[in-house]
């Protein structure tokens, strides 16, 4: 931290965290020498047993808030209504920041208050075949998001990990979506279509970077979350087509979507000349795909 520095826009940092310890306090210790007096860094705490900060990261400046059920959406909910000032960012707990991050993120602001804000999101594994930002099919409800690339200008959305949003431009209650399972996809697709049908904007620019680290484990790669990965995204795929999809093309996403479980199901047993499919899993699944559904629905109905 800064000490004596001139603090033109105090911020509030929320990053979830599930089991990811070491990495974690490595991210925190990258942003407290950016962050000027009056600047929070909110860790949301959904680790079993809870956290403690170490030695040399303690402060008023670092509030540990407690959340006992593993949800990011609802991690993320809670950094909202504790963040004691007007602009949130949400920033993962697997990154390296730009050394002139918050900098930047304050700058933009100023420049452009009413706007929700984003960056680049570097990482080992680009998708090379993703256009920035990417896109999203409400015909079939396939979301294909690369923010890797240098991009300056409005975008439809944000990634989850790189925001910063004015208080001002929170969709209601109860900001992301909480149905979202496990450590979600496509929590930030949906939030972002809800701001934007207000006139809400999201700006992008390519002087607000961060390194996402892939390889690390905890979070979504926890084993309580890896073993259910892959039922909670064909959860919260049909949730998001639920609420935001075209339903006059729901067969276009349901034969999308059964594909998806046919991949992702199939084993070629020692032996075997052929996949074969776990019927248990595949029911599991499609059990999932209509839950996800009829949930969406209910959103888009509220």
């Amino acid at each position: 931290m800064t000490p004596g520095a001139a603090n033109p826009l105090p911020v509030s940092i929320v990053i979830p965290t599930y089991m990811r310890d070491r990495v974690l306090w490595d991210s925190v210790a990258a942003l407290r020498p950016q962050m000027l007096p009056g600047d929070e860094l909110l860790v949301v705490d959904q680790n079993d047993p809870p956290l403690r900060a170490p030695a040399g990261l303690e402060g008023a400046w670092l509030r540990l808030c407690r959340l006992d059920a593993p949800s990011l959406t609802r991690a993320r909910n809670l950094g909202i209504r504790l963040a004691a000032h007007d602009r949130v960012i949400f920033l993962d707990d697997d990154i390296i920041p730009d050394a002139d991050l918050l900098r930047r993120l304050k700058q933009v602001t100023l420049e452009h208050p009413d706007r929700i804000l984003t960056g680049v999101v570097d990482q080992d594994d680009k998708p090379g075949d993703v256009p920035t930002p990417g896109w999203v099919n409400l015909e079939n409800g396939e979301i294909r998001t690369n923010f890797s690339r240098p991009f300056s200008g409005e975008v439809p959305f944000f990634p989850g990990c790189l925001s910063l949003v004015p208080k001002a431009c929170l969709p209601p209650e109860p900001y992301f979506c909480p149905a979202f399972k496990g450590a979600s996809q496509g929590e930030e697709i949906d939030f972002s279509l809800r701001v934007r049908s207000r006139g809400i904007r999201i700006l992008s620019d390519p002087a607000i970077r961060i390194f996402h680290l892939k390889v690390v484990e905890g979070g979504c790669r926890s084993p309580e979350f890896r073993e259910r990965f892959f039922l909670d995204q064909v959860f919260n795929q049909s949730l998001f087509f639920g609420r935001h999809g075209k339903l006059l093309h729901l067969a276009a996403f349901i034969k999308r979507l059964k594909g998806f479980i046919g991949f992702h199901t199939r084993a070629k047993p020692d032996g075997a000349a052929s996949f074969s499919h776990s019927p248990g899993l595949v029911a599991s699944a499609l059990g999932c795909l209509a839950r996800g559904l009829a949930t969406g629905i209910f959103y888009r109905c509220r």
